[in-house]
């Protein structure tokens, strides 16, 4: 599946049904249509949804059309507003791990599509560093702003700091979310 189980949900919610059949997804393409004004079309969904096997991530203009149909003007004000929608105290076990109950130089592994997996350590309030990063823009040493680590959410650092040289916000698992998250240390 390339959208996360949340947003999967969401669009499911949305559409009144769960999405079982071939016939389901000829209908939503078709709704999706009918409320954004944009297509989409069934093997684009069923690719979205895990169906068919994809070996790209969707477009921008897809995500986005996603987004309206969900209500709101594009996937990064949607990503947004699912990060703000997070706040509850779940715990550990919840698929959730709060900054706030975190103490210094502990290690968070989190993982997200396709095989990427960074190790950061907690050096002050929602304050980590980047100790390694395999197959992700992040590299060792970077500094980040966390503040919860949420699984198959979106984790957004609004900042980042390389070499003394801030390189503003970013997002890891941008469509699918984290796909795992644990305390190493």
């Amino acid at each position: 599946m390339i959208l996360s189980p949340i947003t999967k949900k969401q669009i499911e919610d949305k559409f009144g049904k769960p999405l079982r059949y071939p016939s389901d997804y000829e209908a939503l393409s078709m709704d999706m249509q009918e409320i954004t004004g944009c297509p989409i079309s069934v093997n684009t969904l069923k690719r979205l949804m895990g169906v068919i096997d994809s070996v790209k991530e969707p477009r921008l203009y897809t995500l986005d059309t996603v987004a309206k149909y969900l209500g709101y003007s594009d996937w990064d004000v949607y990503i947004e507003t699912l990060m703000g929608t997070g706040d509850s105290d779940f715990g550990e076990d919840d698929g959730c791990i709060e900054e706030k109950d975190l103490n210094v130089g502990t290690q968070v592994e989190f993982r997200y599509h396709p095989g990427r997996s960074v190790v950061v350590e907690k050096e002050s309030e929602r304050q980590f560093t980047v100790l390694r990063s395999e197959g992700s823009k992040l590299k060792a040493g970077d500094h980040l702003e966390i503040g919860t680590f949420r699984l198959h959410y979106p984790l957004i650092s609004k900042r980042v700091v390389r070499d003394g040289e801030d390189l503003g916000s970013f997002t890891a698992g941008k469509i699918n979310g984290l796909t795992s998250i644990k305390i190493l240390g």
